[in-house]
């Protein structure tokens, strides 16, 4: 846990090395002759900078992401993108002295350039805020309804790869900056730094379109707001990935967008079968139009992603606990049939969150795993509806208890999937019974 807390300044700390060895190749030749072109230039340099840094985070490195998770990637770009916005901000104002200049055009190369670079990071920054995120028009049924109309949505995705024509527009821009045309060792740097950049983002690019595919053989319902999906490899070997770990799913030829989402693999990975298991649970966005993906239809997944059961984990026989909430069974589910398909001999329990019975699927198959296993065991309890023969409420420091479970805190990992509010609560019981960070595997999707 203190190296994520650490890893959580790779980025931001590749932002400040940018910067630093533009301000050092800056001021090699040039002294700002006041306090406001400094800061103006500088802040400049920062947006740049940070700009850079934003599209190596876009383009998920899973080297990266095995330390550092990819929510917290994503929060990390949250809080660059605010910078970048902050200290553009600053630039745009001190050099068009006050912002209702702004629209006092200048006409030169280097400020049609600044305007290019300007207007496209707007439009991006405006598909960021209002649309690829629902931060703000959640709160609207109708604008919801129509960003999740196809044409909509992907229009605002290529809107939103202006951020390539940005970083396009403003590296000319600087290179037609008068006091720094002569300052040969800035736009080495500025080069090296964005030809590296857009090199790394097309290679991306290129190695998406190139990915394998799989094709839906199944898409089943095992509640009325769950899809259990079956891919088979069509031209190559299946994935090869980690139980509980989750990958970017994009259906390429259906009616649905051309956008990755993320889901958690439910199968477990066996090299001779060319078959991958997903389950998706209907949230009122995207996912609710899953019904219309049928048998046939191509998709490609990016990954994998993921730390939900790390290798050195399964290779122990450490007790673990699997606790879920909802859909956040998902990776728990490959977990276990992983476990099981090898005779795991570890002490498993599985703690599972539900709402209500029609959310109560593959319990056959679990009560299967605890007949052939005696190690294992599952507890089930449910919050909305009262089950008869199940306990009613959260999974809490009581139900654990009950379960005869509490010696797990000393001697178990925990890997805990599911819905904000309840990984929420997940974790403060798990800090209130002193269990170790270095215990805990959570995966959280809310991203």
């Amino acid at each position: 846990m203190k190296k994520q807390k650490i890893m959580r300044w790779f980025y931001p700390g590749i932002a400040i090395f940018i910067f630093s060895t533009y301000l050092i190749a800056l001021l090699q030749d040039y002294i700002p002759n006041t306090v406001e072109v400094f800061l103006s230039t500088t802040m400049g340099m920062v947006s740049y900078s940070v700009m850079l840094t934003l599209v190596l985070i876009a383009i998920r490195p899973r080297q990266i992401e095995k330390h550092l998770e990819l929510k917290a990637m994503y929060e990390v770009h949250a809080w660059m993108a605010i910078a970048l916005i902050v200290t553009l901000f600053i630039h745009v104002f001190i050099r068009w002295s006050g912002l209702e200049n702004i629209f006092t055009l200048e006409i030169s190369d280097t400020s049609m350039l600044g305007y290019g670079g300007l207007i496209s990071l707007f439009l991006v920054m405006i598909t960021g805020i209002f649309v690829l995120s629902d931060v703000i028009i959640q709160k609207s049924d109708k604008l919801m309804e129509w960003k999740e109309n196809k044409w909509n949505r992907n229009v605002h995705l290529w809107i939103h790869r202006l951020a390539i024509v940005s970083i396009l527009f403003i590296y000319f821009h600087i290179w037609n900056v008068t006091y720094l045309s002569g300052n040969i060792l800035l736009h080495t740097l500025n080069t090296i730094y964005t030809v590296f950049v857009l090199g790394s983002y097309f290679y991306y690019k290129i190695r998406i379109w190139r990915l394998p595919r799989y094709e839906v053989i199944a898409n089943e319902m095992p509640t009325p707001d769950v899809h259990a999906l079956q891919l088979k490899a069509t031209k190559s070997d299946v994935m090869n990935y980690q139980p509980g770990q989750f990958g970017f799913f994009r259906f390429i030829d259906s009616d649905l967008p051309n956008e990755a989402h993320p889901f958690s693999f439910s199968s477990a990975l066996d090299h001779e079968s060319d078959i991958i298991e997903i389950m998706v649970k209907e949230s009122g966005d995207w996912t609710s139009s899953l019904d219309i993906v049928k048998e046939g239809d191509q998709v490609t997944i990016e990954g994998p992603y993921g730390n939900f059961y790390p290798k050195e984990k399964e290779n122990s026989d450490t007790p673990m606990i699997l606790l879920s909430g909802g859909i956040g069974f998902t990776p728990s589910l490959s977990v276990l049939r992983h476990e099981m398909a090898n005779n795991s001999d570890r002490r498993i329990a599985f703690l599972w969150g539900l709402h209500g019975e029609e959310d109560m699927i593959y319990t056959e198959e679990l009560k299967r795993m605890a007949d052939e296993n005696k190690n294992f065991t599952f507890h089930l309890i449910f919050s909305g509806e009262e089950i008869e023969g199940y306990p009613h409420g959260h999974v809490d420091d009581t139900f654990i208890r009950e379960e005869g479970l509490e010696e797990f805190y000393k001697t178990a990992s925990w890997h805990v999937c599911g819905p904000p509010p309840m990984l929420e609560a997940s974790k403060s019981l798990l800090a209130e019974q002193k269990v170790s960070k270095d215990q805990q595997y959570i995966e959280e999707f809310a991203f």
